[in-house]
């Protein structure tokens, strides 16, 4: 059948062939112990403390390099660590022992749960060991997509929180039997299970669907082509009567099979999408997020149109600004953006193994003192060597920047390199540029002119890699930093030159304009530029759209910016003692009803 594992499956095996080939990459096996003083002979590994196995670590990270020795010592010391810690705990010996045995699960433990090692994860494999056995080994990733799932869920059901609208007489599978249910459609799966890398499975053992309710959806989307995924979204026709009601779904339980006979509005459509690709082995989620015409509701999946995976998106709706999404983390059990979900697919395509040595590189550099971590930035270095697409390690030269424990220059030039490699991923790099321009605006002093220009030029690089991107939301929000940054240097008028003119361009723009407007209200009335100020404020209400869309018109959804810019502008001309223009522009809004 096309797009069963045999054969959709193809460009995930080639991609991902490290994963297939088990575990951590060549070369990792423990080394031999550093050297001792004279006429002391070096105990195993297995005979070392955790605080003897942290020292010989921190010896040799203290170079500042990321090495094999250095990986495989970190793994030395979190086994021991973790040893320690679950055994204290309830997990047994010999379930710890199997698990060494099995390297792929083995690192997966020890490098994504150091240090604190919940065990509730750690005791959810153990179940799925219990109970399947051989199964478990064979599937490795699925095996840790499960326990990662339900044990970072606590006593809470997996569901994400936002779901509870969909839980009206239909209760979550238990762990078991969902895996064993997988297991049992291996061959119906459209992506493979064996292959698949467990930091995105998660977001197909996270399926809250009833087992009737994914065996219908295999029955139902028999010959489904990978093509055709986007257009289950619309499978699900829509219902007006919706909006303001309970719809033609009524109370009735909305069970896959519900929805797609009576239909739905956009978070129907979203829910039954994700839930069907997640039951035919697609790692799947439900997305939402703010755009011109309000909140919406769309599916998003790990597919691939070119010759790459990447997060893919039906429902989306790109002319309504839908720039980013937000998705539930089983993982953290806390929403995170949708963009940092599409750069962990780009990390899995890298290669997973490498990976997760990024991410035990990142362990090692903040086992340093803040203070010594200058010193350690090669490890940072090393990290995103292995896999540029560990966000991890952005992060913390980001925040290390923040904090002063990192020197600026060493920052900036990773963040460099960064702008380089990430175009396609602006989102983190926006993230890391607010860092480490961070004591950029704040300066004890004034800076040199040519470190002033230097920053400029790194901020418009910034810029022009947004506008390429089209994400204008982005692009308002880095003309807000430049200007933030010409008022810490001194160039106030320039500042506020900028601010205006960004406004005037990025007026209708929902994603961080009142950030500049706010910015030149704010200059214009402590240098008391009054009438300037009544100018640009004039100019901004007239400009700002008073719906969004034709949409919001139709239902009358005032735009909340255009709300903001007249209240503001109205507020002000009362406190100047024009009264009276005040009362026009205040008409302009109307009353709220009453509920």
């Amino acid at each position: 059948m096309i797009g069963r594992a045999g054969v959709w499956a193809g460009a995930i095996l080639a991609l991902m062939a490290t994963v297939a080939a088990g575990g951590a990459p060549p070369g990792t096996a423990p080394p031999a112990i550093a050297p001792r003083p004279a006429g002391a002979p070096a105990p195993p590994a297995a005979e070392m403390t955790p605080a003897q196995l942290r020292d010989r670590l921190m010896a040799s990270a203290a170079a500042g390099k990321l090495t094999e020795p250095v990986l495989a010592q970190f793994r030395d010391y979190a086994a021991a660590l973790a040893h320690d810690y679950l055994t204290a705990r309830g997990i047994s010996d010999d379930f710890l022992k199997w698990l060494s045995a099995n390297k792929e699960m083995r690192d997966a433990v020890l490098i994504t749960l150091y240090p604190s090692y919940d065990v509730n994860v750690v005791k959810r494999l153990e179940a799925l060991k219990s109970r399947f056995g051989s199964q478990v080994a064979a599937y490795p990733h699925l095996a840790l997509a499960f326990a990662f799932v339900y044990g970072r869920a606590g006593a809470q059901p997996p569901r994400d929180p936002h779901m509870l609208f969909a839980a009206k007489d239909r209760e979550i599978p238990k762990m078991e039997d969902s895996f064993e249910w997988y297991i049992r459609h291996e061959r119906e799966m459209r992506m493979p299970l064996k292959a698949t890398p467990w930091p995105l499975l998660v977001y197909v053992a996270d399926n809250d669907a009833p087992l009737e309710e994914r065996t219908w959806a295999l029955q139902r989307y028999a010959n489904c082509q990978p093509a055709a995924f986007r257009t289950i979204y619309y499978d699900v026709e829509y219902d007006n009567s919706g909006l303001n009601g309970a719809g033609k779904l009524g109370d009735r339980p909305l069970s896959l099979p519900n929805i797609a006979t009576y239909g739905g509005i956009c978070m129907h459509r979203a829910y039954y999408a994700s839930r069907v690709l997640k039951s035919m082995g697609v790692p799947a989620l439900y997305d939402h997020g703010e755009g011109e015409r309000g909140g919406h509701a769309w599916v998003a999946w790990v597919g691939r149109e070119t010759q790459a995976l990447d997060l893919l998106f039906a429902g989306r709706f790109d002319y309504d600004r839908y720039y980013t999404g937000i998705v539930f983390n089983p993982l953290t059990r806390r929403p995170m953006l949708d963009r940092d979900v599409q750069l962990d697919v780009a990390a899995m395509v890298r290669s997973y193994p490498a990976y997760m040595d990024a991410l035990a590189a990142c362990e090692v550099f903040q086992m340093f003192k803040p203070e010594d971590r200058a010193k350690a930035m090669g490890l940072l270095d090393g990290a995103s060597q292995k896999n540029a697409y560990c966000d991890f390690a952005w992060r913390l030269m980001g925040a290390g920047v923040a904090d002063g424990t990192i020197p600026q220059k060493q920052g900036e030039r990773m963040f460099d390199g960064m702008l380089r490699s990430f175009a396609a991923y602006p989102d983190l790099t926006f993230y890391v540029l607010d860092k480490i321009l961070a004591p950029r605006l704040k300066p004890s002093e004034k800076p040199a002119e040519a470190e002033i220009a230097r920053n400029l030029q790194v901020l418009e690089k910034a810029f022009q890699i947004y506008e390429a991107a089209k994400r204008p939301d982005l692009s308002v929000r880095l003309r807000c930093l430049q200007g933030q940054y010409l008022e810490a240097v001194g160039r106030r008028e320039e500042a506020l030159k900028h601010y205006v003119l960004a406004s005037e361009k990025y007026a209708s723009e929902h994603y961080g304009f009142l950030g500049l407007y706010d910015r030149a209200v704010k200059m214009m009335r402590e240098d008391r530029h009054q009438d300037m100020m009544f100018k640009y404020m004039d100019m901004v209400a007239a400009k700002v759209p008073r719906f969004q869309s034709n949409f919001n018109q139709k239902y009358d959804l005032i735009n909340p910016v255009y709300v903001y810019v007249v209240k503001a502008y109205a507020s002000a001309l009362r406190t100047a003692g024009r009264a009276a223009d005040a009362d026009i522009w205040d008409s302009k809004i109307p009353a709220k009803k009453p509920t």
